[in-house]
């Protein structure tokens, strides 16, 4: 499968993602990299089987995708920074940047792989469960209630002023890179999401 890298620091990226995926192979359920073409923003990753866990929750099993989410959660928590060598950033754990069901895929009740390595960093513990937590709260609203086991999968427990602020973090950072493609559509999503995540309520 060729995954293809463009607009802001499509280059960077690329390598970032395939320093993680090479560097974690042994460690998570993540795709292999068979191959790298720089010159054309290109990287080629090995197939895997499985279901997207966005497909899975409009299924009706969110409980059991955000078990899942949860458990990977954790246990990418309980990885050492340095087990990726490079990532920027600053911060107790490594953050995966887009964490949420729509970059795992699930075959057999379990993860088979966790996609989508580009925006990898080192970090702050919420920031993963928390993005986790907006893309059911954004795309698949009549299963927020399920959010609870996402956490008590992870481990974790944090209040809804920390979750809602690293929410509002992200959205403010993605506006932000919108405002910089130059492009007024994007920019206008972004903006807009970012108005619907201050006004959520727990």
């Amino acid at each position: 499968m060729e995954k293809r890298y463009e607009g802001l620091g499509a280059i960077e990226r690329a390598v970032r993602e395939t320093v993680c995926l090479s560097h974690l192979a042994e460690l998570l359920p993540v795709p292999a990299v068979i191959d790298r073409d720089l010159s054309s923003k290109a990287v080629t990753l090995g197939l895997v089987r499985g279901v997207h866990g966005q497909d899975r929750i409009d299924a009706g099993h969110a409980r059991d995708v955000l078990g899942l989410l949860g458990s990977l959660a954790g246990r990418l928590q309980s990885l050492a920074v340095d087990a990726v060598p490079g990532l920027p950033g600053d911060g107790s754990v490594i953050v995966h940047g887009d964490f949420g069901p729509q970059n795992v895929l699930i075959d057999g009740g379990e993860v088979s792989a966790l996609l989508d390595w580009e925006f990898a960093h080192v970090g702050e513990p919420v920031e993963d469960p928390a993005w986790a937590e907006w893309i059911v709260r954004m795309h698949h609203p009549d299963h927020h209630d399920s959010l609870t086991v996402l956490y008590e999968s992870a481990g974790v427990n944090f209040t809804w002023t920390q979750r809602q602020a690293s929410m509002v973090l992200r959205c403010e950072a993605l506006l932000d890179d919108a405002e910089r493609t130059g492009s007024p559509d994007l920019t206008a999503t972004w903006r807009s999401r970012l108005r619907t995540t201050q006004r959520w309520r727990e």
